[in-house]
């Protein structure tokens, strides 16, 4: 399954990660940890990890098309949940 990879510097990363997970469990299957969320997108699967500093994204999905869908989805929606600063959002494959 090919897999798109984002780390992105912000000290509201506990804040990104439980809005996220709060917004997108109305819709999808979302487990959510202390520091780890997952939102399952049937068949894609995004994984959130909090670290000291930031945020890591892992968008794991079935082809490229499904990768090229999701990361602008996906990084509209980190933006949205801080508002208040500007996030960098660089996906690598």
């Amino acid at each position: 399954m090919p897999e798109s990879r984002a780390t992105v510097t912000t000290e509201q990363g506990l804040r990104c990660l439980t809005r996220l997970c709060r917004h997108w469990s109305h819709k999808f299957q979302v487990s959510f940890y202390e520091q780890r969320g997952e939102i399952v997108f049937d068949p894609a699967r995004l994984t959130l990890t909090r670290f000291e500093g930031g945020l890591t994204a892992v968008i794991k999905a079935p082809d490229s098309a499904a990768l090229d869908r999701l990361e602008p989805v996906v990084a509209d929606h980190m933006q949205r949940m801080v508002a208040d600063e500007t996030l960098q959002i660089d996906w690598q494959r």
